[in-house]
């Protein structure tokens, strides 16, 4: 199973994280940087199956990017063995 992670010490915002998952999902140029269009890409898109890793969030990202890894697990939740999702905490901060 492919492994695509995230490093959230170097994304701060949406535009951040839509920027790398154009790359790692190897996406379209024209993709649509929300959540609906990422939600399609996920469930049409990316090479499956997959493993997606956000590693070092802080409890402000936590926050922030909720809406983000809600739409993660979901896809985890439907997708069952064909896509995993986790995510960690950055402890040090």
């Amino acid at each position: 199973m492919k492994t695509v992670t995230f490093d959230f010490n170097r994304i701060g915002t949406l535009d951040d994280f839509y920027k790398v998952a154009v790359k790692e999902f190897n996406l379209s140029d024209h993709f649509g940087n929300n959540l609906d269009a990422l939600w399609d890409s996920i469930n049409g898109d990316i090479e499956l199956p997959v493993t997606v890793i956000f590693q070092n969030l802080s409890l402000n990202q936590l926050e922030y990017f909720d809406k983000l890894i809600l739409l993660f697990e979901e896809a985890a939740y439907e997708l069952g063995d064909n896509f995993a999702f986790e995510y960690y905490l950055n402890t040090k901060n």
